[in-house]
């Protein structure tokens, strides 16, 4: 074969490999256009369900409406969107997803007081109905938006708290036991509706998360019996053993985590004087 020839061949296979690609990055493209719409549609269809839910329970647990097409109707959207998207593989990790998501796109939202309690207030009712309807698993993943949101607004919107997110809380509800959950909810809606579940689960023990990931008791023990890191007060363990386990992977977090509670007390104690 002349060198013209070769040359013409290597042409038409690289044209040839280049619209395999073009095709092949077409197809990605829809598929992952599609994959964006039916979590839309999931999202839709969620927030819908509640509404109904919402609208035709005798009780609204306090609920404050928001309209459709508001912008908190469109925050919650974009919460469950991001959500469902990843809650299949990992529901801890989705739900810290979800909370970025709405922090990039909707800050003035969640530096709004007004508009936080709208959607906390949502976010309450829908936790209700899923405890009310026997779904725990939901209502324990709506519990952990909460925290993140409650903790959000003391730290960023109210200054009370210094700038170390209680990973503690959000561990805990997403392993929550009947009384733990019950609770939570309860504190939260401004009607009776938990009252008779409360006293079903007043019985069981409150249980916490060990923060050892090799806890020999599975990361399960009863709360009044845990024991807490005194240098930063956020990381709780069932034992001495688990928490000398643990300390490799906590030492500098720790450290980060003192100091910045020790500047926060600082600044406030200036701001008193």
């Amino acid at each position: 074969m002349s060198k013209k020839k070769a040359r013409g061949k290597e042409r038409k296979a690289a044209k040839a490999k280049k619209e395999d690609d073009n095709d092949s990055s077409t197809a990605t493209a829809a598929a992952q256009q599609r994959q964006r719409e039916q979590e839309q549609e999931v999202a839709e269809a969620q927030l819908q369900m509640q509404r109904l839910l919402i609208d035709s329970s005798p009780c609204k647990h306090g609920f404050i409406h928001f309209p459709a097409g508001h912008i908190c109707d469109r925050f919650v959207r974009l919460y469950l969107e991001t959500f469902n998207a990843g809650a299949s593989s990992d529901p801890t990790a989705a739900v810290f997803a979800a909370m970025d998501a709405v922090e990039d796109k909707y800050p003035e939202v969640l530096h709004d007081s007004s508009k936080m309690k709208q959607i906390l207030s949502y976010f309450s009712t829908e936790g209700t109905h899923h405890i009310l309807n026997g779904d725990k698993k939901a209502a324990r993943t709506t519990a952990a938006r909460i925290i993140l949101f409650e903790e959000f607004i003391a730290i960023k919107v109210l200054k009370t708290q210094a700038v170390v997110l209680h990973i503690q809380k959000v561990m805990e509800i997403l392993i929550a036991d009947d009384h733990t959950l019950v609770s939570f909810f309860r504190k939260r809606i401004s009607c009776s509706c938990l009252d008779k579940k409360h006293k079903e689960v007043k019985s069981i023990k409150k249980m916490g998360f060990c923060n050892n990931d090799k806890c020999p008791l599975g990361g399960k023990v009863e709360r009044s019996k845990m024991l807490y890191c005194t240098r930063c007060s956020d990381q709780y363990y069932c034992s001495r053993d688990c928490q000398k386990a643990h300390w490799s992977k906590h030492r500098e977090e720790c450290k980060e985590w003192a100091e910045e509670n020790a500047r926060f007390e600082r600044t406030r104690n200036h701001n008193e004087e």
